[in-house]
């Protein structure tokens, strides 16, 4: 086609579209509305007495018209009653009509009508005569309807008139709470042509387990489309037929539907209200059962438990619910509850990726311009302060959950500000309480709309274990990082050597909790690993672990001491105290605290350091300090060392004290009455140089037990064996008694026995005592003697008054110490026997 035929024919196709748009004679509402109220036109020839363009008051409405298309809509409030003004020409035109087709669609959960009237004027703005109903009072409910046309006649006298006016009012209905939007497409006026065709099947889909949901595409005989013998699904009448509209079936069958078969129904004998006849007609469909909700189905995608009346977004309270799938869902089988309050989810019809807003049922006109609104009578007014939000099914299965407190929003400058909570990923399936958090709109929230806070890589993160103990004999408790979902059994459960497990349990997602069919032995290690986990996207993840677990020993008398502290730390560093295992066993801390003595010599300032599951292996050491950060990077060479941070150490001044083990019975177990005189004297600098326990068979309140950190091991060695520990296997043979049993009267033997040590250097100092198993002090053998490599001693048996000493069991009690601040004690026993 040339140029000029181009311009040719859309010169004529300009003058079609004035023509019609003068006389009004057709009428698509495809064209755009010019958004103006009387007098001014928002059509050619179309008036209206509040025109917007939100779908509010009247408004041009999108996909709602036949076919899908365009078309006129009005929402009648409480406070507003719509009316349309129609131009009409009548002259030329014999037995001329008015014909549009109209429906209701259903506006939250009201039962108010739309109420129709129509009348007849010659002017714009005059008189209107003969008002009448359009059909009757309830021809446009509060429900989701079909189109259905209406034809009107012109009333006598107008027929030939040059110009005439129709005026529609589209009133609020008699009833409570909200009423129908009425929507009107393709209107005409001149000749009609009489309606001859059939009904059509419109849409035939699962409605229930054992329903269906059948549309005709106009309005029906309810007589016949009641009757089962219309309908037969694969030869089977259905035994109850339900009319939910004029143009809308429900069909019930005795048995349950097949989810995803291939169906086909065949339906006769149905006429529409002129009497045209649907003859047989066979409709292939596939059944969804809209009801058959699981969990995450439907998603709790936002909430709006605070808003305020000076923000962008109105004063209302929502949820917003959000279809992840490609099911569509129908809602009216759902019950919505808070912590207080449960209410019935109406009826209706989500499809898969649409976003819904429930809301109070006297303020949804508010929210109808952010998208799908579903008012609520009886809403569960939700609580500011920290709430639950759930949607189950009827018989208490759970959809969707999500609980909410004023930390939810990380800050009340977000809980008192209007701020909605949004969730990070509507796919991700495990609970989201723990991961919602405020909106970053600029409006605080995004109601019917893509969270502002989405992130689509959110759950994409692997799992991993950071806790794994013994709760008893038989239980196992496993902590992750981040959740899976709740599909776990024995088969998951790896254990090593192999032990039966008899069920596995999950918590919050994140929280595992193994049963085993017999209890395993005490500090007997086991390793164990987790297989086939999912995540919370449905992925299946790699092996978790393994990892180590003992059933652990109680703490006894001895097994756990104080073993290093460091009270005079560098500028920014921690104190820290360590403590020691000095058993075989795997001994469980749990309960275990440090504290200090006051002035007056109470104990005081506990700090719990033992959490549950918490286990010392054996000969361990345990650094426990407010940064163990920090004292890895100040203490480089013990970067590998076994440490703890806790929020708080007791008070450990610097100019002295004492540090205090508790036991998980509040006993005292051990203390140190430490002071900066315990540092050695040629130390020029004690800051950030720790207090190493010498002998773990030493008291620890023996001064002489403690010395200053080794210079070559960064002057403190946190979590790891002290730089100045003397090994107790050295210790033992370094002094020997021959022999052990002597008769002071030299009845069998000598009449003495010999104390022999051998030392490693000259420079010793020692001291040497005899105590009687009691504990008294027999003789003094040697006081802070300058030792040699090697010597002796001999005890004749006597005490320090020269006296002859019962027969029995004494103590040689010998302490060695040198310049360098090591110190040795050492205990042997001697018997004194008597002639038989």
């Amino acid at each position: 086609m040339n140029r000029k035929a181009v311009l040719v024919f859309f010169g004529i196709f300009l003058a079609l579209i004035r023509h019609e748009s003068a006389v009004a004679q057709i009428q698509s509402f495809e064209p755009p509305f010019q958004i103006q109220s009387f007098p001014e036109e928002f059509l050619p020839g179309w008036w209206g007495n509040e025109v917007r363009s939100t779908s509010s008051r009247i408004f041009q409405a999108q996909g709602v018209g036949r076919e899908g298309s365009r078309a006129l809509a009005i929402q009648p409030i409480s406070t507003f009653n719509g009316v349309l003004w129609v131009r009409l020409s009548a002259e030329g035109v014999s037995d001329s009509k008015v014909s549009f087709w109209a429906k209701s669609i259903k506006n939250g959960t009201g039962t108010r009508p739309a109420v129709i009237y129509f009348s007849w004027g010659k002017s714009l703005s005059g008189a209107y005569e003969g008002r009448a109903l359009l059909g009757g009072e309830n021809e446009f409910p509060n429900e989701d309807l079909d189109f259905r046309r209406f034809v009107l006649d012109l009333p006598e006298g107008l027929e030939s008139e040059e110009e005439l006016f129709l005026k529609l009012e589209i009133v609020y209905g008699p009833g409570s709470g909200s009423a129908a939007r009425w929507v009107m497409d393709d209107f005409e006026f001149g000749e009609i042509v009489e309606d001859k065709d059939p009904p059509g099947i419109g849409l035939v889909k699962g409605y229930s387990t054992s329903e269906l949901f059948l549309s005709f595409d106009e309005a029906v005989d309810p007589g016949f489309a009641q009757l089962p013998l219309a309908y037969q699904l694969e030869g089977q009448n259905p035994e109850a037929v339900r009319l939910v509209n004029d143009s809308t079936v429900i069909l019930g069958f005795p048995e349950s539907l097949e989810e995803g078969k291939n169906y086909q129904i065949r339906v006769a004998s149905v006429p529409d209200l002129e009497g045209n006849f649907l003859q047989d007609t066979l409709v292939s469909f596939t059944f969804f059962d809209p009801t058959a909700f699981e969990f995450k189905s439907l998603v709790i995608n936002e909430l709006m438990p605070a808003p305020r009346n000076d923000q962008d977004l109105p004063n209302v309270e929502y949820i917003e619910l959000f279809n992840p799938g490609n099911k569509e869902w129908r809602l009216g089988e759902l019950v919505l509850s808070n912590s207080r309050t449960s209410v019935s989810v109406p009826d209706f019809w989500l499809s898969g990726g649409e976003y819904l807003l429930l809301c109070p049922a006297n303020q949804a006109s508010l929210l109808q311009p952010y998208g799908k609104v579903l008012d609520i009578n009886s809403w569960p007014t939700l609580l500011n302060s920290g709430d639950q939000v759930s949607l189950k099914t009827i018989g208490g299965e759970l959809v969707d959950e999500l609980s909410y407190t004023t930390t939810s929003w990380g800050g009340s400058e977000f809980s008192g500000g209007g701020y909605s909570l949004e969730v990070i990923n509507p796919v991700f399936l495990c609970g989201n309480s723990d991961f919602l958090l405020p909106s970053q709109s600029p409006q605080r929230g995004t109601p019917g709309m893509l969270n502002s806070v989405f992130d689509p890589e959110f759950g994409t993160a692997l799992p991993q274990i950071t806790t794994a103990y013994f709760l008893d004999s038989t239980q196992i408790y496993i902590e992750l990082t981040y959740p899976v979902l709740s599909f776990i059994s024995q088969e998951n459960v790896k254990i090593s050597p192999l032990i039966a497990v008899d069920s596995v349990g999950i918590e919050s997602g994140k929280q595992i909790r193994i049963l085993l069919r017999s209890p395993v032995e005490e500090g007997f290690p086991l390793s164990l690993s987790l297989i086939g986990l999912q995540n919370c996207l449905g992925n299946e993840q790699p092996e978790l672990g393994p990892i180590s677990l003992v059933w652990p020993s109680k703490v006894q008398k001895g097994d756990l001491i104080l073993n290093e502290l460091l009270f005079d730390p560098l500028p920014g560093d921690p104190k820290f105290v360590e403590i020691r295992n000095t058993s075989e066993k795997y001994l469980n801390l749990e309960g275990w605290a440090l504290a200090n003595r006051t002035s007056d010599g109470r104990i005081g300032q506990f700090r719990v350091f033992g959490e549950r599951g918490q286990i010392l292996p054996p000969g361990g050491y345990l650094a426990i300090s407010t940064d163990s950060t920090r004292l890895k990077i100040t203490y480089p060479k013990s970067a590998l060392g076994r440490m703890i941070q806790i929020p708080s150490l007791p008070s450990f001044p610097i100019s002295g004290g004492t540090v205090v083990l508790v036991g998980p019975d509040g006993e005292v177990e051990e203390e140190f009455p430490y002071s900066n005189s315990l540092h050695h004297p040629l130390l020029r600098n004690s800051k950030g140089v720790s207090l190493e326990r010498i002998s773990s068979i030493s008291p620890s309140g023996t001064s002489k037990n403690w010395q200053s950190a080794s210079a070559g091991e960064d002057y403190a060695t946190p979590g790891r064996k002290n730089s100045q520990e003397i090994d107790s296997g050295d210790i033992e043979s370094r002094v020997t008694i021959e022999p052990k049993v002597f008769d002071p009267e030299g009845s069998f033997g000598p009449s003495f026995t010999t104390i022999s040590y051998l030392l490693d250097q000259p420079g010793w100092l020692g001291t040497f005592r005899i105590y009687t198993s009691g504990g008294q002090l027999t003789e003094t053998l040697g006081q802070n003697q300058l030792l040699g490599r090697e010597g002796i001693f001999v005890w004749d048996g006597t005490d320090a008054e020269g006296r002859r000493v019962r027969p029995g069991y004494y103590v040689l009690l010998a302490e060695l110490y040198n310049l360098n601040g090591e110190l040795v004690v050492i205990k042997k026993t001697v018997v004194v026997g008597i002639r038989l």
